[in-house]
């Protein structure tokens, strides 16, 4: 491998840690930003806190019917999907950056284990248990 490869690789590399850093810190300020919302709506508007768990939104209309009317529940819902979806990402991310470096090894591994979130989040979202 000559010189010029060598740093082609190495700031291609950086670039996408970069990316992969930006995609992750996104995430989290904006899974926290909706949490906050979600908290601070429940406080000014008195509610208890909803038990979210087993509860679902029955169409996208009724969703952003509570978005737009600044329902908690909502804000709430919108933290938890930003927090499964930021690794998620940073998971298909790193599929494209093998993909690039042409290590076939590591595209395989990484498709895999993105294989296995996405079956988890439909399988966890189609066959709902009640625990306990």
């Amino acid at each position: 491998m000559s010189n010029k490869e060598k740093v082609t690789l190495k700031s291609e590399t950086q670039f996408i840690n970069r990316v992969v850093a930006i995609i992750l810190a996104t995430g989290m300020f904006t899974t926290v930003g909706f949490y906050l919302i979600g908290l601070i709506l429940l406080f000014v508007k008195g509610r208890p806190i909803p038990d979210l768990a087993g509860q679902y939104f029955h169409s996208f209309g009724e969703f952003f019917s509570y978005l737009v009317t600044l329902h908690p529940r909502a804000f709430l819902y919108l933290g938890t999907v930003c927090l499964i979806l930021t690794p998620v990402s940073r998971v298909f991310i790193s599929i494209i950056a093998f993909w690039r470096e042409k290590d076939f090894k590591y595209v395989g591994v990484t498709v895999i284990v993105f294989l296995v979130i996405v079956i988890s989040v439909i399988i966890g979202s189609v066959f709902k248990i009640n625990v306990g």
